[in-house]
């Protein structure tokens, strides 16, 4: 593709390359004919010059010219048929176009205005940045039980925490991974994909799982005046009935002389590990569950979602929305199936779940490019399927972003992934 990407609402000119696995071919025409509802061939004539055995010949001078519409979904394939024709010659190959790219996205925003902005999200001015500040021995020992929340008074010198447009002077925080602005006493230990109604109110879930500070770690509070921040440090802390698993992660409030453009407090997460959240939950949402955004659920991220890693952070703020907003990525992708891959980075192998299973479900890999690298077949009554990082030809493949594509009777499921080098 002449422009790198193709954005929704973009024309772009594509230049297509061919491989000759035979013993050789004539010059060739091609007709490029649109599989997808979101794209729409300018230009479906090309043509092809002549290549020999295992030769590449590309359509330079004479381009294809395409249009996504302003809807298209976002890095998802929209399928073409490029129509070849030559001496002797005749055949159709399905092209994939990736429309836009979405790591350069933020999720949200939610109904409000929040969005969650991660590392890949590069065209925004409020990328967040790695900067962990050590509690340990320098903050406020917060000692809590098993499912329980403390409610603590905000320092006069941070004044209110103003989240979803209200002011609250006290933070309740759960030794579950989470905290939320204002008074609650509810330690719920039940991760769930947000919003939700029936969450805690105001959640801003860290960690929001089922935590043991009973069996080793602790929870750390300090308002670091200096940085104009309020910082709540879960500290080592293990899964229950996973105690070789365990997350260092604190949150970031910071107070409102760091502005955003609704004047509610930014809010940064930072991950110095990253050990097991394919069982944790990741995001917030307002006091009734009507807004609110997912980073991660269970090992489940949205399209526009990097994984998380070690020593990477979130920002999670909110915009002043003027217009129409756009969907929810948590609220479109909560279906009736989920898919879920992990480990995310992975390195040796990745293992592949579709829950509930589905009959006949196929499951395939991609390329960031569009190009299908792999083809896994079904998985069975398990709904489980493993992938050893190697393509069609058994070579092990490049490091890189990877999405892994399901398909279930009609319906599709794609999720992303990073191959570690």
């Amino acid at each position: 593709m002449v422009n790198g990407k193709l954005d929704p609402g973009e024309t772009a000119d594509l230049i297509l390359v061919l491989r000759n696995a035979g013993s050789g071919v004539g010059p060739t025409t091609g007709r490029l004919v649109s599989k997808s509802p979101y794209l729409e061939v300018l230009d479906g004539s090309g043509a092809f010059g002549a290549a020999g055995e295992d030769e590449t010949t590309a359509s330079t001078s004479d381009l294809f010219r395409v249009r996504a519409l302003d809807d298209a979904p976002v890095e998802m394939p929209a399928y073409c048929d490029l129509i070849l024709a030559g001496s002797g010659y005749v055949d159709t190959i399905t092209v994939p176009v990736i429309v836009g790219d979405s790591m350069n996205l933020p999720a949200g925003p939610d109904s409000y205005g929040y969005r969650i902005y991660d590392f890949t999200d590069s065209c925004y001015s409020r990328l967040p940045t790695y900067d962990w500040y050590e509690l340990r021995g320098i903050g406020t020992l917060l000692t809590l039980g098993g499912d329980e929340t403390r409610q603590l008074p905000l320092p006069r010198g941070f004044g209110a925490w103003r989240y979803y447009g209200a002011d609250y002077d006290t933070i309740s925080i759960c030794s579950n991974g989470w905290v939320a602005p204002g008074w609650t006493d509810r330690c719920d230990f039940v991760n769930v994909i947000l919003p939700y109604g029936n969450s805690p109110p105001n959640i801003v879930a860290v960690q929001w799982d089922d935590l043991d500070p009973t069996a080793f770690g602790s929870i750390w509070y300090f308002h670091d005046s200096a940085n104009h921040r309020f910082i709540v440090e879960y500290d080592s802390l293990p899964y229950f009935g996973h105690l070789q698993d365990w997350e260092k992660v604190q949150v970031q409030v910071y107070d409102r002389t760091v502005g955003t453009p609704t004047g509610d407090n930014s809010i940064v997460i930072q991950f110095m590990t990253a050990n097991n959240y394919s069982q944790a939950t990741v995001g917030l949402q307002n006091r009734d569950g009507s807004a609110g955004l997912t980073h991660t659920w269970n090992g489940w991220y949205p399209r526009v979602s990097a994984p998380l890693v070690p020593e990477r952070a979130l920002r999670f703020e909110p915009v002043e929305l003027t217009g129409t907003t756009e969907p929810n990525p948590a609220a479109i992708r909560t279906p009736v199936c989920v898919l879920s891959v992990s480990p995310s980075p992975f390195r040796a192998g990745l293992r592949i779940r579709l829950a509930p299973s589905q009959a006949g479900a196929v499951a395939a890999v991609f390329a960031a490019d569009g190009r299908q690298v792999a083809e896994l077949g079904q998985a069975g009554r398990s709904g489980v399927w493993s992938w050893n990082c190697r393509g069609r030809d058994g070579h092990r493949l490049a490091p890189g972003l990877y999405f892994v594509r399901v398909r279930a009777g009609s319906g599709e499921l794609t999720q992303k992934t990073v191959l570690s080098p």
